[in-house]
């Protein structure tokens, strides 16, 4: 199946003992066959031979968040501080094209946006470039289906000046930084455009403008393409938690499906209040419902493969500040997928309920307002995944036993073929031997231990002190009063006592 999928990311639970049944954990994918069903809206689990994609829903997506946003804030600060180090010694009086006037050129598109002025969004590129024209008008149609609480565009850096004809031409990064009601704070989108001033005098026109350059880490920080990028029209649900907004093809899905996600956000909600956590939370979720493994991977990101086996991811993006400020949080906002041509979770005989996939990729959004790496964190410092997918299945499910999961029935055989000998699972090994599902249901073992044993407030207290960087064996000792040895031995007997 491939390396773990990036946390958040759902695949259904795969049929043992067969480590084909089971993901690479990640994305979120349903139980192994009989035993779970791929990860979407949680299918039931599939007869011994069932998909695998469950697996991958939460890993994929907890990969994707730390390798998005616990590097991707620094990385993208970097970059931005190299590539206009240049410019920014250039004599201003030197330029062919102010700075100034650049400035201008993104508050009037800015503005024009806001006002849903048509005619000035596209005044400033080239008439003659019909597919240019179509395209930006498509954006701006888009754009205002959105529901934004705030948008607007802005210079990240300006490249080297090219002499055109009796003219110049520059090239620019610009951020689209926007912000729903949900998210923390705005993050942004990057574009480049080709700004020319084809004579000395005349105004500027943008020639081209599109995602950034190749050579740029386009999959970790450029967060292109957005849906209003990628769909020619657009359809947006809105419920009092939730922003679905899809291709206008899948309408009808969306309407479907939008209760479901709004009971969803509600008991996720409701689960992270009656947990006793204080700080302050996103109140809802920002959800695309996408075609096939092929779209998954191919929304916010720019992944030359598939998501294979994957069901769901749930994406963090660092806030648009990060270039300026190192000191802000992780994750401006995060952004929910789940593909709805999953049969595991949708259509005639799924296996699971997709309201199990839809709470654990919302599990994980939640989950991301809270990381703190710093500002120099990298993907190499990962949290635990039987942490963060123990938690988003325990919230999958409803906050259920661990015994009452799809992937229990075929998690007890391979604990039968082991011999019952209970490591908690490794990062590392987490899908050796195919054994991604099984480690799911571990991982969920874990989550309904602490509150069984702690009480439900320990299990929101353990992982987000997690989440906020601190080590497993910190937190089972600061927030349970153990050692992480204690823990597993703990953990183990308890396991084995539930699961004979």
């Amino acid at each position: 199946m491939g390396p773990p999928a990036p946390p958040g990311s759902y695949r259904p639970p795969a049929p043992y003992p067969p480590p084909a049944q089971f993901g690479p954990a990640g994305p979120y994918a349903p139980p192994p066959p009989a035993q779970f069903g791929p990860a979407g809206p949680y299918a039931p689990p599939p007869p011994a031979k069932r998909s695998r994609r469950w697996l991958w829903i939460s890993l994929t997506a907890v990969l994707v968040v730390l390798a998005l946003c616990a590097g991707s804030a620094f990385a993208l600060k970097t970059y931005v501080d190299r590539q206009t180090a240049t410019s920014a010694a250039l004599d201003e009086g030197d330029d062919p094209i102010r700075p100034a006037e650049i400035e201008a050129l993104l508050a009037e598109h800015t503005r024009a946006l806001k006002d849903r002025d048509l005619k000035a969004f596209l005044a400033p590129f080239d008439p003659a470039d019909k597919k240019l024209v179509a395209q930006q008008t498509t954006l701006f149609r888009n754009l205002s289906d959105v529901p934004l609480a705030e948008a607007g565009f802005v210079r990240l850096r300006t490249g080297e000046f090219t002499p055109v004809g009796a003219g110049h031409s520059v090239e620019l990064t610009v951020s689209f930084n926007h912000r729903f009601e949900y998210d923390r704070a705005p993050v942004g989108e990057m574009y480049t455009w080709t700004v020319v001033r084809p004579h000395k005098g005349a105004p500027l026109k943008i020639t081209e403008a599109g995602h950034i350059p190749q050579g740029f880490r386009q999959t970790e920080l450029s967060y292109y393409p957005a849906p209003w990028d990628k769909w020619q029209k657009l359809h947006v649900e809105k419920t009092p938690h939730t922003v679905l907004i899809v291709d206008a093809s899948l309408r009808a899905e969306a309407q479907r499906y939008a209760p479901v996600a709004e009971r969803a956000a509600a008991q996720t909600l409701a689960a992270v209040r009656d947990g006793g956590v204080t700080a302050e939370f996103p109140q809802g979720f920002v959800i695309s419902l996408v075609k096939g493994e092929k779209e998954l991977a191919a929304l916010y990101q720019t992944r030359k493969e598939p998501a294979t086996g994957e069901s769901g991811l749930a994406l963090g993006f660092p806030p648009a500040s990060a270039v300026d400020d190192d000191q802000g949080p992780d994750v401006g906002g995060s952004r929910v997928l789940i593909d709805v041509t999953d049969r595991s979770f949708f259509g005639a005989g799924a296996q699971e309920s997709p309201s199990v996939l839809f709470r654990h990729e919302l599990a994980h959004a939640i989950m991301n307002n809270f990381a703190d790496h710093g500002p120099r964190a990298t993907a190499l410092d990962r949290r635990e995944h039987w942490v963060v997918e123990g938690f988003a299945e325990y919230l999958g499910y409803g906050q259920q036993p661990f015994t009452a999961s799809d992937r229990a029935a075929s998690g007890k055989e391979v604990l039968r073929s082991l011999n019952y000998d209970l490591p908690l699972p490794s990062n590392g090994g987490w899908n050796m031997a195919g054994r991604g599902s099984y480690h799911y249901w571990l991982a969920h073992s874990t989550m309904s231990y602490v509150a069984e044993r702690y009480g439900e407030q320990k299990v929101f207290q353990l992982v987000i002190e997690h989440y906020r960087g601190k080590t497993v064996e910190d937190v089972t000792r600061e927030v349970l009063g153990v050692s992480y040895g204690d823990f597993a031995k703990q953990w183990a007997a308890y396991v084995k006592a539930e699961a004979r």
